[in-house]
């Protein structure tokens, strides 16, 4: 997303992102709701009524059955995830026996590039394509604008959807940061780090060893709150400030709020009843 070092240290994408749980329940809210609602095509009757219109080339595909191995509910639900979190979903248009949308193939946002091609001159912008790689093979094809379905977020130019995790990635890794760090509190268990200091001079192997013997003692939740018994001559010094000095919690509970934010969502709607 652009190169840039994000001040929090951690290099955001979709599949990072994705393992934050606010992020994840505020775009499955958004996704699932969009899948759940009915998709009909009606048609206008005589009397002013409407009535679903059965026979329309394109009910079965968006009512029932986009393409061979999705339903309409799952297809929906995919595009809408790719819309909330990269801006962007593409479904290539395929012609076939139901008519000139037979099949609805979505690719990942990842994998297509959009181009936009010369004009005639006149200030008229020309029309888009669509260049995807396909995978596993990594080829590449090149789809014309009206054999895809494109979905867009919000945008700036009209073209392509503003990603949020491009947009976000200093509040998604704030709180990417803060899971890793409690990740790591735990799992040394909460162990902080410190520094062992002795008398005399010991060779880097004996260092090695003995740094490693620490660990394998004191470290992780199994071994939490053990008695260290220190050779003679070695003394630890923790260094570092506690999960409370640091404001852990309220960080985290801080994330949560501006994540919901990026997202527009209520934040009781993703568990958070503070």
């Amino acid at each position: 997303y652009g190169g840039t070092e994000p001040d929090s240290g951690v290099r955001m994408s979709t599949d990072v992102a994705m393992g934050i749980a606010a992020v994840f329940a505020c775009a499955r809210v958004l996704s699932e709701t969009l899948a759940e609602l009915p998709l009909k095509i009606h048609e206008r009757r005589a009397d002013g009524g409407k009535a679903p219109a059965t026979q329309h080339p394109l009910y079965d595909p968006l009512h029932r059955q986009p393409n061979r191995w999705q339903s309409s509910f799952e297809w929906r639900d995919q595009s809408g995830l790719h819309v909330v979190l990269d801006g962007n979903a593409y479904s290539q248009i395929v012609p076939g026996p139901r008519g000139f949308v037979d099949q609805l193939i979505p690719h990942e946002p990842r994998n297509v590039t959009v181009e936009r091609l010369p004009g005639n001159g006149s200030g008229v912008p020309g029309p888009l394509q669509y260049r995807v790689r396909l995978m596993p093979s990594g080829n590449e094809i090149i789809i014309p604008d009206d054999q895809m379905f494109h979905l867009r977020g919000p945008s700036a130019n009209g073209a392509v959807g503003l990603s949020v995790v491009a947009l976000a990635r200093e509040s998604f890794g704030l709180a990417r940061a803060v899971q890793s760090y409690g990740s790591r509190f735990f799992g040394h268990n909460a162990m902080p780090r410190g520094i062992l200091t002795m008398d005399g001079k010991l060779s880097d192997p004996a260092k090695t060893r003995f740094r490693e013997s620490f660990k394998s003692e004191f470290a992780g939740p199994s071994r939490s709150h053990g008695i260290a018994m220190m050779e003679a001559g070695v003394s630890w010094q923790a260094i570092g400030l506690s999960n409370e000095d640091s404001q852990f919690l309220e960080t985290q509970g801080f994330s949560v709020g501006e994540i919901a934010r990026w997202f527009r969502m209520p934040p009781h709607m993703i568990g958070d009843l503070s």
